[in-house]
């Protein structure tokens, strides 16, 4: 059973008043195409989805749908029709061959969409780009949480409001800086990574869907910005340095020039597959976000899956940038099947060796000091 108050949960998260009723909520859910695709963590957030939608109606306050559909077998692709709404009480049907025996009349899913305010999508591979797109469109709010496991609950809990508050004074910060510099220590050495933050704004996520038209991510928790890429005629980018990334206890020292990565140094297994990811396909060189999480600074640990710990501490990603405000596009790379972006985080269970000594936003007036020794300062005026 779950252990949190999801009223509270749902009232901070889309913004309604937690003493209000007559709200409506759908939950969309993909399953496997077949039983040999399923997983525990596929099958425990069917469960949970299940679960949720049972309690939200036994509270006697809130209307609640579940629509499920066959998996589309990758992130950020169209829901497929048909979807199936599921009866309430019922177990979610484990692949698509038994959603097609479900005696639920199917349909479109854009016909479900004015079936509910708020929409939370439970799925394996992540909903968050066509929800986002129909979301403006037709007019709800949704929460969409790709390869979310049970043991992300504890992130759900957090105060909210206090997230968006830091995420917001850190995103105001980014937007004003011309550059960001981050110094490492890898095992002794430093290396210093300058970031050019010109022609960009900063972005705040804070979890917190609060206007009919908003979807995104959760869990959330961070601040981000795109790196200028060098796209203005005649204008460089100034993003330089090393970047160190570690990977099963293996660093790799990426040499940086103009936003991309043009060097990796390294002997190990992990250093040779960098190296030759990037050599097949130079958009996987780009210096895609530098995005500054804070869940860490709540106790919320790495849980080994990139949609909670990329939200704990600082992070780098590497390939497209376009969908986070940057020009790096699909249409960049050489294949449909190399469009990547891959995030980095810079947190101690992840990356044991390497930590942050200090990183400072650098603006027309001053400096400012944002981390030191892995934590985030927040003494500054933005």
């Amino acid at each position: 059973m779950i252990d949190f108050d999801l009223n509270k949960f749902f009232s901070q998260v889309f913004g309604y008043n937690a003493s209000e009723s007559g709200h409506r909520f759908g939950f969309f859910v993909d399953v496997p195409l077949n039983a040999e695709q399923d997983t525990p963590d596929w099958r425990a957030r069917r469960e949970l989805v299940a679960e949720c939608a049972q309690k939200i109606v036994q509270q006697g306050r809130h209307a609640c749908i579940i629509c499920a559909y066959a998996s589309v077998g990758r992130g950020n692709a169209d829901l497929v029709n048909p979807v199936f709404p599921i009866a309430l009480g019922d177990e979610i049907p484990a692949t698509a061959a038994d959603l097609d025996a479900y005696p639920s009349q199917s349909t479109s899913v854009t016909n479900v969409y004015a079936r509910a305010e708020f929409w939370i999508a439970l799925t394996q591979f992540s909903a968050t780009a066509p929800l986002k797109l129909a979301a403006a469109r037709y007019g709800f709010r949704a929460a969409t949480m790709p390869g979310f496991t049970l043991s992300m609950l504890p992130a759900l809990g957090i105060d909210l409001e206090a997230i968006d508050r830091r995420v917001t004074k850190l995103a105001k910060m980014l937007t004003l800086a011309h550059t960001a510099t981050l110094t490492f220590d890898a095992l002794g050495t430093t290396y210093d990574l300058r970031l050019d933050l010109r022609h960009r704004m900063g972005f705040a996520s804070s979890g917190r869907f609060l206007i009919n038209g908003q979807a995104g991510n959760l869990p959330s928790g961070e601040a981000y910005i795109v790196p200028y890429e060098g796209e203005c005629a005649g204008v460089l980018s100034r993003t330089q340095g090393i970047l160190p990334i570690e990977n099963d206890g293996e660093i790799a020292l990426c040499e940086v020039a103009e936003n991309r990565i043009v060097c990796v140094e390294g002997n190990g297994d992990w250093a040779s597959e960098l190296r030759n990811s990037i050599a097949s396909d130079p958009a996987r060189a780009n210096i895609a976000e530098l995005g500054l999480g804070v869940l860490g600074e709540f106790g919320i640990e790495a849980v080994g899956h990139v949609l909670l710990d990329e939200k704990l501490a600082v992070h780098i990603a590497l390939g497209r940038s376009e969908h986070l405000g940057g020009v790096t596009a699909p249409s960049d790379f050489l294949s449909p099947a190399n469009v990547s972006h891959i995030d980095y985080v810079y947190h101690h269970k992840l990356m044991p060796n390497i930590r942050i000594v200090r990183g400072t936003l650098a603006t027309d007036d001053n400096h400012y000091v944002f981390v030191e020794n892995d934590k985030y300062r927040f003494d500054f005026e933005a």
